[in-house]
């Protein structure tokens, strides 16, 4: 199962881009003087806009670091990496796929995911445990359809209830790992952060 953070969506000022505003035009005769007055006018301007956009930048950038927890605002290293984990293909780190030979896997990682989701959602409906959830889950008309016993199924209705329950014990274990493997990510870029910062 890959370890890649899922990305954050960006919300208010880092949703939102600065705007450079462009300079009032030039209006009327173009005298000499009016053009140098014009022309004064128009640096200063220029000056003004480029002084308020560093201003938003460094007031971004420190959103920015609060939406990745980074509490140390002069640590660009952490935020460098962060960002890197996030976007950049080459950062992520995933599992070698396994070989596609032999019969085809019928659980694959959003199935199971589902189920640990379904599962989550009737035990906290009903102040049921994993077994009972189960249970419910396969003897319920609502849900019976995606999780009642296939048709191709020979076993018991409680054969059943134990390969689901063997299916959501390999759930848990993905959802955990998948969490471990960012929570080592996010040590990593610590780490590599702090070897910059030297």
């Amino acid at each position: 199962m890959p370890a890649k953070r899922k990305p954050r969506r960006y919300a208010g000022a880092l949703a939102s881009p600065i705007i450079w505003q462009f300079p009032p035009p030039f209006w009327g005769a173009a005298t000499k003087d009016r053009a140098a007055e014009y022309w004064k006018d128009y640096g200063r301007h220029q000056q003004q806009t480029e002084n308020v956009v560093k201003r938003l930048v460094a007031e971004k950038l420190s959103l920015l670091m609060d939406h990745y927890g980074i509490d140390d605002k002069e640590d660009m290293a952490a935020l460098a990496l962060a960002l890197a984990f996030e976007h950049v293909p080459g950062f992520e780190i995933v599992v070698p796929k396994k070989s596609n030979k032999g019969r085809k896997r019928e659980w694959d990682g959003s199935r199971l995911e589902n189920l640990l989701e379904t599962v989550d959602s009737i035990k906290k409906q009903y102040s049921l445990t994993d077994r009972q959830a189960l249970k419910f889950m396969v003897n319920n008309e609502q849900h019976a359809m995606t999780w009642g016993p296939p048709s191709n199924h020979k076993g018991s209705p409680q054969q059943w209830i134990e390969t689901l329950e063997s299916r959501l014990q390999e759930a848990k274990r993905n959802r955990k790992d998948a969490q471990s493997n960012i929570e080592v990510l996010w040590r990593i870029a610590q780490d590599l952060s702090a070897k910059f910062r030297k």
